[in-house]
């Protein structure tokens, strides 16, 4: 996946952390962080499922600031760079600390249901998962040409505890 010529500057502070700086100056923090342990049972790809975090870390007081739609090209080609090696998957979770993690979900799908965007090359599989009592939105991004995807999926779906095969 070629760099999106609409993302914002990505600045790499290591193999599996970001940042970026929005036009209206807001910082977003993305990292890749090893999900090894919650994938013991399938031992050929635990080492290669990452969970993926955005976070907000500086944004300017009392201002409302307009839909970025560079954002999410800044996030597809953090997540679609990662992604392009065929060997990774990504999980991601959206945040519940708050009352929003539904809004993150639906914005999220967004980001990677347009067929002729870049992002096009990753397959996201979402569930929802009841967790206690708290709704848990989840997605798994993988690369379509890594041949290990199907593995993957089968994996996250168990995880999520999801009734249906994979096929």
């Amino acid at each position: 996946m070629a760099l999106n010529l609409h993302a914002y500057h990505i600045y790499r502070l290591s193999e599996l952390y970001y940042s970026f700086t929005t036009d209206h100056g807001l910082e977003y923090k993305c990292s890749f962080t090893s999900s090894e342990e919650y994938f013991k049972n399938y031992p050929s790809i635990a080492s290669k499922i990452f969970s993926f975090e955005l976070a907000l870390v500086k944004k300017p007081k009392d201002k409302k600031f307009p839909t970025d739609p560079k954002i999410a090209d800044t996030i597809i080609t953090i997540v679609g760079n990662f992604l392009n090696s065929k060997i990774n998957a990504v999980v991601y979770i959206c945040d519940t600390s708050d009352e929003r993690s539904a809004a993150r979900a639906r914005k999220f799908n967004s980001w990677f249901a347009y067929e002729e965007h870049p992002s096009h090359q990753i397959i996201k599989v979402s569930t929802d998962v009841d967790g206690g009592g708290i709704m848990l939105y989840t997605a798994l991004l993988v690369h379509r040409k890594n041949k290990l995807k199907n593995e993957f999926v089968q994996a996250y779906l168990e995880l999520m505890d999801f009734d249906e095969d994979f096929k």
